[in-house]
């Protein structure tokens, strides 16, 4: 069972991983196109994969680097709050039943998700949300990201956190009354 939900978490995770790294690479690039912030682009020297961006100026480096990362902490906290609605709204184990008779009525039933499907996405989206509030906390230590956008990102993330565990809960009192 432990194998089969780590290979299920490897698998959801490789599509939010994806979008995270095109999310952040894309918006530097457009950021500093639309702002007119000078850089170039030289071959990777981290893992010969990666390109590396240099600015002429360390504070066109710090403003496409807080916009490139507002990008990236929204898509995703888009990714997670989209899981999180599915889970609270569309979940197989307490949908309402009107909703449901009207989704099946649209030929929508495929929005309905059972418990082990939305778990591991909510928790790998959880945790890249985690992941980048904590890369954003860093960067504002470091001095490189604005505080009021780490200090947004926390609030945000720890609200998502609860109500995904309010999801838990529910899910919780279910299964002990069926038992």
């Amino acid at each position: 069972m432990v194998n089969k939900s780590l290979v299920k978490l490897i698998d959801e995770a490789l599509l939010p991983a994806t979008i995270l790294i095109v999310t952040k690479m894309a918006s530097l690039f457009v950021v500093s196109y639309l702002l007119n912030l000078d850089f170039t682009v030289k071959m990777a020297t981290f893992l010969k994969i990666l390109p590396t961006v240099h600015f002429v100026n360390p504070q066109d480096y710090i403003l496409a680097e807080n916009y490139s990362n507002m990008a990236m902490f929204l898509v995703s906290a888009l990714g997670c709050a989209f899981v999180l609605v599915r889970a609270h709204f569309f979940h197989q184990s307490h949908i309402h039943p009107s909703l449901q008779t009207k989704l099946i009525s649209l030929n929508l039933e495929s929005l309905i998700a059972p418990s082990y499907h939305l778990y591991h996405q909510a928790t790998i989206w959880l945790l890249f949300l985690w992941l980048t509030t904590g890369f954003l906390i860093l960067s504002t230590i470091l001095g490189i990201t604005y505080a009021p956008i780490s200090l947004v990102a926390f609030i945000i993330t720890a609200n998502f956190s609860w109500v995904l565990t309010i999801d838990i809960q529910k899910e919780v009192e279910i299964t002990r009354e069926t038992l």
